[in-house]
Order: structure tokens, then C-alpha cells, then sequence
């Protein structure tokens, strides 16, 4: 009692002059329960969906949405496929998405599968989305969901093989299931963790999370135990490194070399210890950015020539087109009325637009929009890449005006400045292309340094005073107020909120500045 006291004394003292650190270590403490099983959770609307009938390239696709029940309820899914499907059985890719996120997360590789006739199945697994579970748990759950899907799709007369595409939590998840279940064909594992401890003690050491090095030990352990109790599974104990020497189909395993949150030794670990056939692919973007073209491509390859292979071993051939823009009489549209279902448009589809016009020249231009206005999109978009813009935000700004004004215009006006960011002295901006700036004469190079220069007042006008940490947020509400939710300064969820367009992004940001949690 007499040592109690004083103890008690001290901390009501610091209390005037911030939090203690008892007080900054429980924040700590709730912060990591938090991002291990209850992440701000992907909400949307059925809207957000799409047209349940859609077209991709001169070819007509549905999306079939239905419901399976798991041990922890209703899983939320969508199969895609042809909408006009010829009596035979195709390959099928399951799709599983990462922890702050849901089966929108698949739309995004669409573009690069189905024109393979390859079909996509996708759910919000337990815990994400709309579908029931109120926790997630990094895979150790999930890989029971996906049992459920592989069970219904083995019930399927036009089912034949089946492959992974898994990013995150979803690829941990495949490693999981893979393990068990010899009879997938292959799988596509995108920044995976090897074990959720030394992702955790990575994390603390590189001043992620302000956790005193000598108290890791008993907040890990302190973490196990919320987790347990309200999540029903031991997180130290989730361990994919042991089911990748279980595991035999072929892999191909990509990484980002720039990823900070989850390092690139776990990946290459997994790599290095899965009992199949192993493939290894690197590129920057960090943990949850955007694949670059041509893994995305590779990917896609990957899983139709080893899941047709494995067709063939099963004696179970499956005849579709290798590719759904060869010509041929298959190759007709496919509308079923006058206008047609509406075109797929994502993000990705407009990026492998721009790589096949730059790759292949000049094609046919889409119905209701005439060749010329195509090669004048086009050619916009090139002067917007050489201005040092990403290829996403040059296809999306030429949708938004007709000329090189208006599309930087629009661009400038766009939250954030993941659109608005210029690459100096990259390949193909006006600094190191001098011969595309001569090419647009003066007027272009004038744009480019307009376009700096409003850049950086953008930039100005997103500095926002700090303030007190206020202990509030929505997770389910805007970008803001889930970071609010996670424990974030309002000023520091602000601006995130102002430069990032996903909760992925924003969490990279954060650590980037190296900001506190307060709870």
C-alpha cells in the first residue's frame, strides 16, 4: 500500500500535462486487438455492385450474386460468367480479398480473367463486407468460408478446376486451405505474412506502435488474450510458414519490394517452403498498392495454363478461347438488344486500354463513341503521361474534358493528390522526354510547370492545426472517421483522409509520417 500510493499520485499528475505511459501503452494495446480482428470494416450498398449484365471487350458477362452459410452465418458472393455459357465445364478462380476490404477488391481483376474464359467467384468473407461475423481472423477463420465455396463449386456440372487469387488476408487464407485441400489447381499469393508474431514484433520494432521493447512480450501476450476471448482463435498460433510445406500446387508468389508493413522476407520465406511448384515475382506499390499491368497479366497466364493442364490430367477438357478478343466467328457481340449491357469499367480496365493502344496501335472504337474521339482520348492521355501523370488518372481525366486544359483541371480538382502527383525525371514525363515536350511546343511545357505549381498550393491548403486527440469515430462511416475509430488524431485523419482514397492507402500514409495512436 505504501508503494501504491505515490504511483497513484504521480499519474494523476502527468495527467494535466498529457497521457501517461500506462495510458499510452493500454491505447497501444487496443489499437493492436483492433487491426488484428476488427479493421474498419468495407460497408457499400448492392449498387456499388454494378449491372448484373456487363460488357468486356465485344463480349457479354453476368454476375450471378447468391448466399452460402459458413460456421460463423451468411457468406456474400458473386460468380461471373459468360451470359450466354456453352454447354461445358471452365476453370474457376475464387478471388479473396485482404482484411480492410471485400469482393469489390476482385473487380480490379476481371479485366485480366474473364477474357480467358476463365470464371470468377467472390464473397465478403466472414467478418467483411455485408456478409455475418462481427471479427475477422486474418485467414484462421476465413480458410472455413472458403471450404464452404470450394464444397459448392465441386457441385457445379460447369465447374472444372479451381484456382486461387489471393491478396493479404486473402492469400494467407489460400496457404491455409491449399494445405489441406490437394485438389486446387494452383494459386496466386499476393503479400502474405509467414506468422502473425513477427509481423506484430516487426511492427513495434520499426516505431510502428509506441510499445516500450521490453514490455513486446506482455502486450503480445495481453493482445492474445482479447483476441482469443472475443475472436475464438489464438493469433500467435496462426502460423501459414507451417502449411506451406503441406501445400502442392503451383504458386506464383508476388511481393512488393517497398512493402513496409508486411516485409518481404514473409513472402520469400513462404516461397522458399512451399512443397510445390514456386514462382517469384517483385515490384513496388507497397502492401495495398495498385499491381502493376504486367503481373496482373502474368497472373491471369499463370492460373489458365496450369489449372487447363490440370484439366487435361483429369481427363476433364475444357474447349474455351485462350484469349475472347482473337477473331473468329466466337468473337461477335454478343448484345442481346439494341444498346447492350453496360461496358466494365474499373480502374484496371482503363490502365490495360491505354498499355494495348500504346502496344498495338490504333483499334476499333466502341460502340456510340466514333474513332476520332478515341484516338483524341489517346492522345490526350499520352500528353498527360508525359506530364509525369499515372496512367489511371490520364484514363479517367479524358473522360472529364476535351482538352489538355480540362483534363488537368479536373485532375487538380480531385481529392487527395493520388491523381495530382507529378513523377519528376520518371521515363516518359516532360522532364526525361524532351522530344514529347518539343513535340507539344511551349505550350505544353507551360501546362506542366502550371500544373506544379497548383499542385503545391493544393498541397498547402491540406496542412490542418493539430488537436487534442478526441476519442470518437464510425467504422463504418467515411475514410475520417475510421481513422478517428482506430485512434487517430482528428487533424492526422483529416489530412489522410484528404491524400488517400482507400483506408489501405491511409494506413501506409500514416506510417509513412510515423504518427501516434491515441485511443
Amino acid at each position: 500500500l505504501g508503494v501504491a500510493t505515490p504511483l497513484k499520485l504521480r499519474v494523476g499528475e502527468m495527467g494535466d500535462q498529457g497521457p501517461s505511459w500506462l495510458g499510452r501503452l493500454s491505447d497501444t494495446y487496443n489499437m493492436l486487438w483492433k487491426i488484428v480482428i476488427r479493421p474498419p470494416r468495407d460497408l457499400y450498398s448492392p449498387e456499388e455492385l454494378g449491372p448484373v449484365k456487363f460488357r468486356l471487350g465485344k463480349r457479354v458477362y453476368e454476375r450471378r450474386d447468391l448466399q452460402l452459410r459458413s460456421s460463423r452465418g451468411v457468406l456474400e458472393c458473386s460468380h461471373f460468367l459468360p451470359a450466354k455459357p456453352q454447354e461445358v465445364r471452365r476453370p474457376c478462380v475464387v478471388y479473396l480479398h485482404g482484411n480492410c476490404s471485400s469482393r469489390l477488391e476482385a473487380f480490379d481483376a476481371l479485366p485480366v480473367l474473364l477474357p480467358r474464359d476463365l470464371t470468377v467467384f467472390c464473397l465478403d468473407l466472414s467478418g467483411s463486407g455485408r456478409s455475418d461475423g462481427e471479427f475477422i481472423s486474418l485467414g484462421h477463420h476465413e480458410q472455413r468460408d472458403l471450404k464452404v465455396v470450394l464444397q459448392h463449386l465441386r457441385s457445379l456440372d460447369t465447374v472444372s478446376t479451381i484456382g486461387l487469387w489471393g491478396r493479404s488476408m486473402g492469400a494467407t487464407t489460400s496457404i491455409l486451405r491449399a494445405a489441406e485441400d490437394h485438389g486446387l489447381a494452383a494459386c496466386v499469393l499476393d503479400s502474405a505474412f509467414r506468422d502473425l508474431r513477427s509481423v506484430a514484433e516487426e511492427l513495434v520494432t520499426r516505431g510502428r506502435f509506441p510499445v516500450p521493447q521490453f514490455l513486446l512480450n506482455w502486450a503480445l501476450e495481453m493482445v492474445r488474450s482479447e483476441v482469443s476471448t472475443r475472436a475464438g482463435f489464438d493469433p500467435l498460433k496462426l502460423m501459414p510458414i507451417n502449411s506451406a510445406s503441406e501445400a502442392v500446387c503451383p504458386a506464383l508468389f508476388g511481393v512488393a519490394a517497398d512493402d513496409t508493413f508486411v516485409l518481404p522476407h514473409h513472402t520469400q520465406d513462404l516461397h522458399d517452403a512451399w512443397a510445390g511448384e514456386r514462382t517469384l515475382r517483385v515490384f513496388n506499390g507497397g502492401h495495398n498498392g495498385v499491381r502493376p499491368t504486367w503481373f496482373l497479366e502474368e497472373a491471369a497466364e499463370f492460373l489458365v495454363e496450369r489449372m487447363r493442364t490440370r484439366s487435361v490430367f483429369k481427363d476433364d477438357i475444357t474447349p474455351g478461347r485462350r484469349f475472347a478478343a482473337c477473331s473468329g466467328a466466337q468473337d461477335k457481340d454478343e448484345d442481346d438488344d439494341g444498346d447492350g449491357p453496360p461496358r466494365l469499367v474499373s480502374p484496371l480496365t482503363e490502365r490495360l486500354q491505354l498499355d494495348a493502344d500504346s502496344a498495338a496501335g490504333p483499334t476499333s472504337p466502341p460502340d456510340n463513341v466514333s474513332e476520332k474521339t478515341i484516338k483524341h482520348r489517346q492522345q490526350l492521355a499520352l500528353d498527360l503521361t508525359r506530364l509525369g501523370f499515372g496512367h489511371e488518372a490520364a484514363a479517367q481525366a479524358t473522360h472529364h474534358g476535351t482538352t489538355l486544359e480540362k483534363c488537368l483541371s479536373w485532375i487538380l480538382r480531385q481529392p487527395g493528390d493520388e491523381f495530382a502527383r507529378i513523377e519528376t525525371g520518371k521515363p516518359g514525363t516532360c522532364e526525361a522526354s524532351e522530344a514529347g515536350v518539343r513535340q507539344n511546343g511551349q505550350r505544353t511545357s507551360s501546362m506542366a510547370s502550371s500544373a506544379s505549381t497548383q499542385l503545391q498550393r493544393k498541397q498547402a491548403t491540406m496542412e490542418v492545426a493539430s488537436s487534442p486527440p478526441r476519442r470518437r469515430g464510425n467504422p463504418a462511416g467515411k475514410l475520417s472517421e475510421q481513422l478517428l475509430y482506430l485512434g487517430f488524431d482528428e487533424d492526422q485523419s483529416i489530412l489522410a483522409s484528404k491524400r488517400c482514397l482507400t483506408m489501405d492507402a491511409a494506413m501506409d500514409f500514416m506510417a509513412q509520417e510515423q504518427v501516434s495512436v491515441h485511443l
